[in-house]
Parts: C-alpha cells; sequence; structure tokens
C-alpha cells in the first residue's frame, strides 16, 4: 500500500520534472526572458542544448508517467 503510494508520487515528480525539462528548452531556444544571455550560450551551442533537455524530458516523462500507470499492475517475473 504505501509502496504504490510511493511509486505514484515518484512517478509523477519524474513526469512533472521532464515536462518542466522540456519547456527549459523551448524557452531557451526562443531567448524567452533573455535566458541566452543569462546563461551565456552562444548560438552554436543552443541547438545541443535544445536537443539534450527535449531527450531528457521526454524520457523522464515516459518513464513517471509508467511508473505511475503501473503502480497499479502487479509485475511477475516468472
Amino acid at each position: 500500500m504505501i509502496g504504490k503510494k510511493i511509486s505514484k508520487t515518484v512517478g509523477l515528480m519524474q513526469a512533472v520534472i521532464g515536462g518542466a525539462s522540456m519547456f527549459f528548452a523551448f524557452f531557451l531556444f526562443y531567448n524567452v526572458f533573455s535566458l541566452q544571455e543569462i546563461l551565456g550560450a552562444s548560438d552554436g551551442h543552443i541547438w545541443f542544448y535544445l536537443w539534450i533537455l527535449i531527450i531528457f524530458g521526454l524520457l523522464s516523462v515516459i518513464s513517471g508517467l509508467l511508473l505511475f500507470f503501473m503502480s497499479n499492475k502487479r509485475w511477475c517475473l516468472a
């Protein structure tokens, strides 16, 4: 019972962090709030940061949602 609640909480937090990472990537790319100047990111590195943050975000959201929704399932390795 407690394990299911912890699993759902951790999965939800992981999905939220992944979503925030993707939002930050788009904010950085479109230079919202002058983030490129604040962070000192050059134009050549923005694409690298964008892809790294989006890939990290997507993997975090997918694994977080799987952890959240599959916590009720009973997995058997046998």
